[in-house]
């Protein structure tokens, strides 16, 4: 029996993807064998590839949705076909990547989900299916990438307390609602920690966002939108995540933070005060989320080096075992625009990307 993978062609073009059959990986004894069925593409996919981060012949992918195929003889907590996604760091070797027929997963990111009620049959394709609870391959293939970040962020960089009753007075400002970690981030922030939330989106997008857990949304577009925010949170915005991570919207960011003392920003950009004009007097925490370091591993994301530590390791583990599990069920995915099923799809994905065709949805895509 052989192994369907997805590799990258070394064309930078529009044709990034080799399609090629190799033998079924060997399960180490510390994770799990994983038969995917259902992938997400995300932005960091195409760019490692475009940007020169990932050589000719790596393979492709981060995230994917299936069955738990053999379990690790470490490994604790998952059993032969438990119903999984997985998030992985893909597009930059000849060993990893999401988009297999068969993978190796790690479990400090991987998602187990409720066999019962789960829908296995495919969603249409062709077509966007609404937001909806995370019952499908499609949905849950859809979210790992993002709740790693979001879990990595809050709980690391901004150190956002698990006790509800101590962030009941606090804000936390999500610049960006509508991206893909925004939408999740919306969730967690008021879900999970209690939190006030106040978004920026368009304006299309704020009945969606204010039903899944924004308190308050400012489009984004105004030319107020500082002011706007600062006139809702006042001093109380102790947390600010910005989901886009230009210098722009961290400027936003920083700015509409200002009248609070004691705050911390993180971006997915490695922004710092030096990316912009910043106060010298004021004292502001700054993280920096990769997602990648949260298995340990220290990545030279082009050029600029991201470490990981035990005291990040601690907290992130604390909350994807701990924090996160119950919640999972009351998550809901975004839009998915789901593409023709195959691995043909890949390349269509990038390109929808590349061209920043998508908005407020998550491009996913069976193997078959």
């Amino acid at each position: 029996m052989s192994n369907t993978v997805a590799s990258f062609s070394g064309d930078t073009g529009y044709n990034l993807t080799s399609i090629s059959k190799v033998e079924i990986p060997t399960v180490p004894k510390d994770a799990l064998l994983i038969k995917g069925i259902a992938y997400a593409a995300n932005p960091t996919d195409w760019k490692h590839l475009v940007y020169g981060l990932g050589p000719k012949g790596s393979r492709l992918g981060t995230d994917v949705a299936g069955v738990v195929e053999e379990v690790g003889s470490e490994v604790k907590g998952f059993e032969k076909g438990d119903i999984v996604s997985h998030f992985m760091h893909g597009n930059t070797n000849p060993d990893n990547g999401a988009f297999q027929e068969y993978l190796i997963a790690n479990p400090a990111t991987t998602i187990k989900y409720n066999k019962s009620g789960f829908k296995t049959e495919a969603l249409p394709s062709g077509q966007t299916t609404p937001i909806g609870k995370i019952d499908t391959f499609e949905g849950a293939a859809s979210v790992t990438l993002g709740l790693v970040t979001i879990g990595l962020s809050f709980s690391h960089h901004l150190k956002i307390s698990s006790n509800k009753a101590d962030n009941a007075d606090k804000y936390i400002l999500i610049w960006g609602g509508a991206t893909a970690t925004g939408f999740l981030a919306i969730q967690v922030a008021k879900l999970v920690y209690g939190l006030k939330v106040i978004a920026t989106a368009s304006k299309k997008h704020h009945e969606c966002l204010k039903n899944i857990g924004a308190d308050y949304l400012v489009d984004y577009n105004d030319k107020d939108a500082v002011d706007q925010i600062r006139a809702i949170g006042g001093s109380k915005i102790n947390y600010g995540f910005d989901a886009v991570s230009n210098k722009d919207t961290f400027q936003s960011l920083y700015d509409a933070t200002s009248e609070t003392k004691d705050v911390r920003l993180d971006n997915l950009l490695f922004l710092s005060e030096k990316d912009i004009n910043a106060d010298p007097n004021r004292k502001v925490y700054i993280g920096e989320t990769l997602a990648y370091v949260v298995t340990g591993e220290n990545v030279n994301f082009g050029g600029h080096m991201v470490y990981s530590s035990p005291e990040l390791i601690a907290a992130y583990t604390n909350f994807w075992t701990e924090i996160l599990p119950p919640y999972i069920p009351q998550l809901v995915h975004s839009n998915l625009k789901v593409l023709t099923p195959g691995f043909e799809s890949i390349d269509v994905a990038f390109s929808l990307l590349r061209e920043n065709k998508v908005s407020g949805e998550k491009l996913v895509f069976r193997r078959e």
